[in-house]
C-alpha cells in the first residue's frame, strides 16, 4: 500500500508507446478523427439546440409571452448548477424586456424541487408561464396543479426521468427515451443555455447574439464542472470555451470572488471552480439563502464579503459534522455496504458534503441523514459505477415524499414513519447490490514517465488537455526509484510539505497538499515512487516545473 493507503493502478504500460501516446490512449484518442475533434472543436461543433425534445414548443411559448407581456416566473435550484441555470434564462429574459421574475427555494425550509405552496403564490401573483431550471422533471403532482391553476410550466431539467413524467406544457430534458440530442450529460445550465442559444437570434442581431451567448457561457460552465459532468465530447467544448470567457472577465461578480480569494483570473481552470469558485456560490444556498450568490453573479460585487463569510463557516461546520459521522461508522458493527449516518443536529445544506466525505473515507456509497420533527432530510453520494439513485428508487422509491438526482449523487426526504422500514431495506438490498472488494480505495495512474520526458514539452501537452475533470481527469503520473531531499512543512499548521525529488543526477521541486499528517511516516533515507501531476509553478516571473504529488510509496513494494 501506499503512503495513503491506495493500491496503484497503471493504466498504460506499452513500452512501445511514448507518454503521450500513453496518454491520448488511456482516453480513447486512438484515431486522428478523435484527436482533431478534442484538441480543435470549437463553437461549430455544438449541436443544434432544436435537436433537444421540447425545444421548438418551449421557444413558441416563451417568444409569445413575451409578446403578450406575461408574467414569467423562472424557479431554479440552490446549488451552483440550479443559481447558474436561473441567472442564465432570468438575465436574458429580462435583457430582451419580458415580465420576468424568478425564485430559489431555501434549503432549510423548503428543500429541493417545487412545492404546492410555491404554485399557490405564484397564481396569487399572476404567473401565466412558470419555467423550472434543474429541477421540475420529478414534480408531476406540483405540475399537475400548475396547470389546472391555468399556469402552463416549461420543465428544463437534466435529473434522471421518474416512471412518472409531469404534465407539462412542455419538457427539455435530453435524457428523455425519445430525445434526439446527442449530449445526455449537459448540466441544468447547459440545458437553460442551449435555450437561450435557440431564443437568442429572434431578439439579437447576428454578432450581439454571438457576443451575448459567449459571456453566458462563462456562467453556464460553472454549472457543469460543479455538478460534475463528464468533461467529454460537448461539454468539453462548451467548458473550455466558458472558461475562456470567464478569463476575459466578462463577469465582474465572478472577478471579484477570485480576487477575495486570492486568485487571478489570467488563467481559469475547472480546478479554480471546483476549489474557489464552486464552494462560494454553495455556501450562500448551503448555510442562508442562495439569491446572495444570484445577485453576485448578475454583477452585485458587494455580495462577495458575503459568500466569503459564510464559505469559511461552511468549512468549520462540515468538518465538525464529518468527525462526527466517521465517529458514527468506526463505532457500528462491521462496515455495511451503503454506509447511513445521521444527527439531528446536522444542516441540511451540509449533508452533502457530509455523506461525499464518508463516501471518500471509507469507499462506500454513503447517506448522510438529518431528523427532523416528522421526517428525515438525506443526501447521498457514491461512487465507481454504482447508481445510487436508481438502487434507492428501485428499493425505497415508495417510502420517500420528495426523491430525485444523478447516478453518483441524490437527495430525499422520508417521513419518519417510514424510516424503520428505509433502513431494513437498503440494509438488505446494500448486500447484495455490489461486491465490497470493487470498492477498495485504489488509485488510478496514467502511465510511468522516464526521467527524460520530465520537461516543459509535455507539461505543455498535457495543458492542451484541459479542461480537466469528471471523465477527462487530470493526467497522473508515477516517476520511480527517486530521492526525497530536505522536506519542509508549509502553510499556516504545516498541513502542506514541500521538498526537492531527486532522480538520476538531477532534481525537480514537488509540493504535497495535506499530507502535513504524514510526515513522520517518510523514511529519506528509502527510495520512493512518487504519483503526481506535472505542473508550472509561476511566481514573481519565473517559472518552473513542479511535481503536485497525489501520493507516493517506497520503491519496489506493491
Amino acid at each position: 500500500m501506499s503512503l495513503i493507503g491506495k493500491k496503484w493502478v497503471i493504466q498504460n504500460q506499452d513500452a512501445d508507446l511514448g507518454i503521450i501516446a500513453k496518454l491520448h490512449k488511456n482516453r480513447g484518442l486512438d484515431t486522428e478523427e478523435k484527436k482533431k475533434s478534442f484538441f480543435e472543436d470549437g463553437l461549430s461543433s455544438l449541436h443544434d439546440p432544436y435537436l433537444m425534445k421540447g425545444m421548438d414548443i418551449s421557444v413558441d411559448r416563451i417568444k409569445k409571452a413575451v409578446e403578450r407581456n406575461e408574467k414569467i416566473m423562472i424557479f431554479g435550484d440552490y446549488d451552483v448548477d440550479g443559481i447558474t441555470s436561473t441567472v442564465i434564462l432570468y438575465d436574458f429574459l429580462k435583457r430582451i424586456g419580458a415580465d420576468v421574475y424568478y425564485e430559489i427555494p431555501n434549503r432549510e425550509n423548503d428543500g429541493y424541487g417545487l412545492k404546492d405552496y410555491f404554485i399557490e403564490r405564484f397564481k396569487e401573483d399572476g404567473v401565466n408561464l412558470l419555467i423550472t431550471v434543474d429541477c421540475g422533471v420529478a414534480n408531476a403532482t406540483e405540475v399537475n396543479l400548475a396547470q389546472n391553476l391555468g399556469i402552463d410550466t416549461i420543465i428544463t431539467d437534466h435529473h434522471d426521468i421518474p416512471n412518472e413524467l409531469p404534465p407539462a406544457y412542455s419538457i427539455i430534458n435530453p435524457k428523455q427515451e425519445d430525445c434526439n440530442y446527442p449530449n445526455k450529460d449537459l448540466s441544468g445550465s447547459g440545458v437553460a443555455y442551449k435555450l437561450v442559444s435557440a431564443l437568442a437570434p429572434y431578439y439579437f442581431d447576428g454578432d450581439l447574439a454571438s457576443e451575448y451567448l459567449l459571456k453566458q457561457l462563462g456562467i453556464a460552465t460553472l454549472g457543469l464542472v460543479a455538478d460534475c459532468m463528464p468533461l467529454t465530447g460537448e461539454n468539453r467544448t462548451l467548458t473550455k470555451i466558458g472558461l475562456k470567457s470567464l478569463e476575459e472577465g466578462k463577469n465582474p461578480g465572478i472577478t471579484a470572488l477570485l480576487e477575495s480569494a486570492g486568485v487571478s483570473n489570467d488563467k481559469i481552470t475547472s480546478t479554480t471552480i471546483g476549489f474557489y469558485i464552486g464552494p462560494r456560490i454553495n455556501a450562500a444556498g448551503r448555510l442562508d439563502t442562495a439569491k446572495h450568490a444570484f445577485e453576485l453573479l448578475l454583477g452585485d460585487i458587494e455580495k462577495v464579503s458575503t459568500l466569503s463569510t459564510l464559505n469559511i463557516k461552511r468549512q468549520k461546520i462540515v468538518k465538525e459534522f464529518v468527525e462526527n459521522a466517521v465517529s458514527q461508522v468506526s463505532s457500528s458493527d462491521g462496515l455495511p455496504n451503503i454506509v447511513i449516518v445521521e444527527n439531528t443536529k446536522w444542516h441540511v445544506g451540509t449533508l452533502g458534503l457530509v455523506a461525499g466525505k464518508i463516501c471518500d473515507i471509507f469507499n462506500r456509497p454513503a447517506i448522510a441523514m438529518q431528523e427532523r420533527e416528522s421526517e428525515y432530510i438525506a443526501s447521498c453520494r457514491s461512487l465507481n459505477d454504482f447508481d445510487i439513485t436508481s438502487f434507492l428508487r428501485k428499493v425505497a422509491g415508495d417510502l420517500f415524499s420528495a426523491f430525485g438526482g444523478h447516478k453518483l449523487a441524490g437527495g430525499f426526504t422520508l417521513p419518519k414513519h417510514n424510516y424503520e422500514e428505509f433502513i431494513k431495506r437498503v440494509n438488505e438490498a446494500g448486500k447484495n447490490a455490489f461486491d465490497s472488494n470493487d470498492f477498495q480505495s485504489t488509485l488510478e495512474i496514467d502511465c510511468e514517465i522516464s526521467s527524460d520526458e520530465l520537461c516543459y514539452e509535455i507539461s505543455g501537452h498535457i495543458n492542451k488537455m484541459e479542461p480537466f475533470g469528471n471523465g477527462n481527469p487530470e493526467p497522473t503520473l508515477v516517476l520511480k526509484n527517486t530521492k526525497i531531499l530536505n522536506i519542509k512543512p508549509v502553510g499556516k499548521t504545516g498541513e502542506h510539505l514541500q521538498f526537492p525529488v531527486k532522480y538520476g543526477d538531477q532534481q525537480i521541486q514537488a509540493i504535497a497538499f495535506r499530507f502535513g499528517e504524514h510526515l513522520d511516516k517518510i523514511d529519506q533515507t528509502k527510495e520512493y515512487d512518487i504519483a503526481f501531476n506535472l505542473e508550472v509553478n509561476e511566481w514573481k516571473g519565473y517559472k518552473k516545473l513542479q511535481m503536485r504529488v497525489v501520493d507516493l510509496k517506497q520503491s519496489n513494494t506493491n
